[in-house]
């Protein structure tokens, strides 16, 4: 419509001036002597703009030719990298498709002539990687970093990322490490760090990552908490020769004052304080634990604590009954506290306590134990059978079950 009405306009232009034309044509004299030209102005502004035509055309064919070689050039660069952007893209599409040996002939395919080497070698060496191609991942990572030494992060971070698919943790470390020193704010490189030390149970490393992990938000907060108390669950729970109780305590020392109250790490800590022979200071650790937040894991592990007056040691477990008159643990805890202490009668009857509220099934051992050193081997034998079976059937609602140090005494005992 808009071309229609252009045409019209013009054609209405062109008549208006010819109207004008044939009713005043016009005089024009170009007189040099002993020459003179007389015509009329209709005639001369033709001629003028055919003169102007034909002198333009002959200055501009001869520039058009000395520039041909030159335009052919650019016209195949253009060409040239418009294939290679396509053999991107069609990289990229193989890429998500994951058909990683086209992506790869078509990223490097497209590396000679590309505007953009860098896209073209992170995703050949992604390529690679898929592939299990791991020394070319590291010649393109090597290429990207001579094309593009301005975007080092980017490619870092790719590096890093494939090492850690590729199961190659020590090295992923290492470039992790170096790209820290360079930018230790850098959210994914905390984040990823942190994937690759869990991967190397480096639990040193991730207490040392734990403030930047929080100030930085890389990692949510629950997720940092739960990391926190893995590592130094993980640190708490190393094998220790014996006579280790200094490395132990600083062990401890280096968990945080907050974490000093949570019932798995002081579990894991008391344990760790019986096996180095120090069975009073964990009495005395645990007491105030339970006494600050009640815990089975942690009256069960009082039971096994020896301090220094097993009667004193007795009183106190009593005093919790008023507050938790049902709890089964606490029974098998006064058990085995009334067991050392001599008071088999008070024994028996706490451990079957126990057995009636269905508490653990060790009852059944310590009553047994019991029995046994009261001569009493058939009633013994009752309840190790009873043991036995309760624990039979809890291995098979739950398999696996059946496999703890509970079970191996158990056995032992039989």
């Amino acid at each position: 419509m808009k071309l229609l009405s252009f045409i019209l306009a013009i054609l209405f232009l062109a008549v208006i001036a010819t109207l004008y034309a044939v009713e005043n044509p016009g005089y024009v004299l170009i007189a040099r002597a002993p020459w003179s030209i007389e015509m009329t102005l209709t005639l001369f502004i033709p001629l003028l703009l055919l003169a102007f035509s034909l002198l333009a055309a002959a200055l501009y064919i001869p520039a058009r030719l000395y520039r041909i070689p030159r335009d052919v050039r650019r016209w195949r660069a253009r060409r040239q990298t418009r294939h290679a952007r396509s053999a991107l893209t069609r990289g990229l599409i193989h890429l998500a498709e994951g058909n990683w040996t086209e992506a790869e002939t078509e990223f490097v395919s497209g590396l000679r002539h590309s505007d953009t080497p860098l896209l073209d070698y992170l995703g050949a060496a992604y390529a690679a990687q898929e592939l299990g191609l791991t020394e070319k991942r590291d010649e393109y990572l090597s290429a990207a970093h001579k094309s593009a030494p301005q975007n080092d992060l980017a490619i870092g971070m790719t590096q890093a990322y494939l090492q850690h698919l590729a199961h190659q943790p020590e090295q992923a470390l290492a470039t992790l490490m170096e790209l820290r020193a360079r930018l230790p704010k850098h959210r994914y490189t905390l984040k990823l760090l942190t994937r690759v030390s869990l991967e190397l149970r480096d639990w040193t490393g991730i207490i040392d990552l734990i403030p930047d992990l929080r100030q930085h938000g890389a990692v949510p907060a629950a997720e940092i908490d739960a990391l926190e108390i893995q590592a130094h669950r993980e640190l708490l729970r190393q094998s220790l020769p014996s006579g280790s109780v200094a490395v132990l305590k600083k062990a401890w020392d280096t968990v945080p004052r907050h974490l000093h109250r949570h019932p798995a790490l002081i579990a894991i800590y008391a344990r760790q304080m019986i096996a180095q022979g120090e069975s009073g200071e964990a009495e005395s650790i645990l007491r105030a634990a339970v006494e600050n937040e009640w815990s089975d894991t942690l009256v069960e592990l009082y039971g096994q604590a020896q301090g220094a007056d097993t009667a004193e040691q007795l009183e106190t477990a009593e005093g919790w009954l008023a507050a938790h008159p049902d709890e089964p643990m606490l029974f098998l805890t006064l058990g085995r506290l009334a067991t050392r202490a001599g008071e088999n009668d008070k024994a028996r009857m706490y451990l079957e306590k126990c057995i009636a509220l269905n508490g653990p099934t060790e009852a059944h051992r310590e009553l047994g134990a019991l029995h046994e050193r009261a001569g009493e081997n058939d009633k013994a034998l009752g309840f190790y059978r009873r043991g036995l079976e309760l624990y039979a059937s809890e291995s098979r609602a739950a398999p696996g079950r059946l496999v703890g140090p509970s079970a191996a005494r158990y056995r032992a005992q039989r």
